[in-house]
C-alpha cells in the first residue's frame, strides 16, 4: 500500500458521519451482546449482517468490527458486577473483578477492564498495521504437533487458576478434561460417553457448561445470601472511573505483555480467545509481586485478561485479511460478511484493493475509541444492575441464562445440560472448587487430546516428532518451566507456613 492509498482509506472513514455512526451502533449491540450471559460477540455479528447489505464495503465491514470489539470486551461487565461471564474468555476476568466488586471497587475494576480492553486492542491493531503479513505466515504454519503443545501450555497453567488448593483445581481441571471426552472419537470416529444420546455426539457444549457452572451457581447463592450489597452511585464520576495515565503507565509491562499475547494467540486458527486470557493471566501473576493476591482483586489479573480478550481481535483478523484463514469463531463470519460485499481476503487484497484495506484498519481503531467511550459513560448504568432487587436480578439472569444456552444451538436439550452443570457447580462450588480449571480443562482437553494424536501418527507411532518442531518444542519446555515453577512455589510457601 502506498502513502496515497492510506490516507485516502483514513479519509474515507472520517468523511462519513453516518458510516462513524453504524460503527459506534455495532459497537453498542456488541457490548450488549458480550455483556448478556449466553448471547455472544459471534452471535452479534451475524444477526448484524444483513443489515448491512445496503451499506458500502468499509462502512459494512467497520460496523461488524464493532460489534466483534464491543462484543469481546462487554464479556468484562457481567464478569465484575454479578460473577456470571459474559464470553468464554471473560472467566478469567471475574476471577479478581468481582472479588473487586466485592469489595467496592466495581467502578475502578470496570474502569480497568475498560481501558486495558482499549490497550489491548491498539496493541494488536499496531500489529495488524505493520506485520500482518509475516505473523501470518509464521502462525498459519502450526501443524498438529504445534497445537498439541500450545494445548499442553495451557493446561499447564491451571495450578495459577487453581486458588488456595492446588489439589482442588487440579481435581477441577481433570473433571474438565474427562468431559472433553464425550463426543466422537476425534482418530477413529467411535461414540464416546454419549450413553445412547444423539445429543452428546457432537461432545459437551462449551457454552453450556459455562453458563451452567457460572451463572446458576452464583444466582443460588445471591438467593441464599441475606446481605446483598448495593453499590452506591456516589462515586462513580469520570475522575475514579477512569485510570489516572500514570496508574498505566506503571502497568504497561502487564498491558502491553498481555496484549502481545492475545495477538499470538488470536492468529493461530482455533486458538481462541480463553487460552490467550488465561495465559496472560498466568503471566502477570508470575512477574507479580503479589502473586498471594491473585483471586482476590488484584487489579492485574483484571488488566491481563482483558488486554489479552482484544488483543486476540486485531490478532485473529491478521489470518483473516491475508490468507483468508479465519483466527476464530467470529473473524469466521466475519470472512462471510467480507464475501457478501464482494472482498475476497488473501495476499492479493492488499495490491488489488489498498484503499479497502486501509480503510478497515481505520475501522478497527475508530471501533476500539467508542468502546472506550461507552464504557467509560455508561458505566453508571451498568453499576446499577447491582441496584435491582435480587428476586427480580436472579429472575432476569436466569431467564436469560437458559434462554442463552437454548440460542446456541435451539436446542433444548443444552438447557438442561445447563441446569445440569450449574448443580454440579453449585455443589462444587459450597466444597470449595474452582470453576476456571473445569473451563480451562473442556476447552483445552479435546483440542490436546486430537492434536497430540494426529501429530503420533505423522511421526509412525513416535513421539520423536516434537524434537524436531521447534515451535513445538519451546512451547513443552515452557510448559514444564511453569509446572516446575509452581510446584516449587508452593513447596516454598507450605514450608514458609510451617515455619511461622
Amino acid at each position: 500500500m502506498t502513502f496515497d492509498t492510506v490516507i485516502a482509506g483514513i479519509l474515507s472513514v472520517f468523511t462519513n458521519p453516518a458510516g462513524l455512526l453504524w460503527v459506534l451502533l455495532g459497537v453498542a449491540v456488541g457490548l450488549i451482546f458480550g455483556a448478556l450471559p449466553g448471547l455472544s460477540a459471534t452471535m452479534g455479528v451475524a444477526l448484524i449482517i444483513p443489515l448491512t447489505f445496503s451499506m458500502g464495503e468499509v462502512t459494512a465491514i467497520g460496523t461488524l468490527i464493532g460489534v466483534y470489539i464491543g462484543g469481546i470486551a462487554g464479556g468484562a461487565i457481567s464478569a465484575i458486577l454479578i460473577n456470571i461471564p459474559g464470553t468464554p474468555s471473560s472467566v478469567v476476568t471475574s476471577l479478581d473483578g468481582y472479588p473487586m466488586t466485592r469489595n467496592g471497587q466495581a467502578a475502578r475494576a470496570l474502569g480497568w477492564a475498560t481501558f486495558s480492553s482499549g490497550w489491548g486492542s491498539i496493541i494488536s491493531w499496531l500489529l495488524l498495521c505493520t506485520i500482518s503479513p509475516l505473523l501470518a505466515r509464521i502462525c498459519t504454519g502450526f501443524g498438529s504437533p504445534e497445537y498439541a503443545a500450545l494445548a499442553f501450555f495451557g493446561l499447564s497453567i491451571i495450578a495459577a487458576v487453581s486458588g488456595k488448593s492446588v489439589v482442588k483445581g487440579l481435581i477441577s481441571g481433570l473433571l474438565g478434561v474427562t468431559l472433553s471426552f464425550v463426543g466422537i472419537d476425534p482418530i477413529w470416529g467411535d461414540l464416546r460417553f454419549t450413553f445412547g444420546s444423539v445429543n452428546l455426539m457432537g461432545g459437551i457444549s462449551t457454552v453450556a457448561a459455562l453458563i451452567g457452572l457460572y451463572s446458576i451457581p452464583q444466582i443460588i447463592n445471591s438467593c441464599m445470601d441475606k446481605d446483598n450489597e448495593k453499590i452506591s452511585g456516589k462515586d462513580l464520576t469520570i475522575k475514579n472511573i477512569v485510570p489516572p495515565f500514570k496508574e498505566q503507565w506503571k502497568r504497561k509491562f502487564n498491558i502491553i505483555r498481555s496484549a502481545l499475547i492475545g495477538t499470538f494467540i488470536g492468529i493461530i486458527p482455533a486458538a481462541g480467545g480463553n487460552i490467550a486470557a488465561f495465559l496472560s493471566y498466568d503471566q502477570a501473576k508470575r512477574f507479580s509481586k503479589e502473586p498471594d493476591t491473585f483471586g482476590k482483586g488484584n487489579l492485574d489479573g483484571v488488566i491481563a485478561s482483558e488486554a489479552s480478550n482484544n488483543g486476540v481481535c486485531g490478532g485473529a483478523l491478521i489470518p483473516m485479511l491475508t490468507l483468508s484463514i479465519p483466527g476464530d469463531s467470529v473473524t469466521a463470519v466475519l470472512l462471510g460478511g467480507l464475501m457478501i460485499h464482494g472482498i475476497t481476503p488473501g495476499p492479493t487484497l492488499f495490491s488489488e484493493k489498498p484503499t479497502i484495506v486501509s480503510g478497515i484498519f481505520t475501522m478497527v481503531f475508530v471501533a476500539t475509541i467508542f468502546m472506550v467511550l461507552l464504557q467509560v459513560f455508561g458505566i453508571k448504568l451498568f453499576v446499577k444492575t447491582l441496584n435491582v432487587p435480587v428476586n427480580i436480578l436472579n429472575a432476569i439472569l436466569v431467564m436469560l441464562a437458559l434462554v442463552g444456552s437454548y440460542a446456541i444451538k435451539g436446542s433444548f436439550f443444552d438447557v438442561l445440560l445447563t441446569l445440569f452443570f450449574g448443580l454440579i457447580g453449585f455443589v462444587m462450588t459450597r466444597g470449595g472448587f474452582p470453576m476456571a480449571p473445569i473451563v480451562l480443562g473442556l476447552v483445552l482437553g479435546s483440542m490436546f487430546e486430537g492434536e497430540f494424536r494426529r501429530a503420533i501418527k505423522l511421526g509412525n507411532g513416535s513421539a520423536s516428532i516434537f524434537l524436531h518442531r521447534p515451535v513445538a518444542m519451546f512451547f513443552i519446555l515452557v510448559a514444564v518451566a511453569v509446572i516446575v515453577s509452581t510446584v516449587i512455589s508452593r513447596a516454598r510457601k507450605a514450608k514458609k507456613g510451617d515455619e511461622e
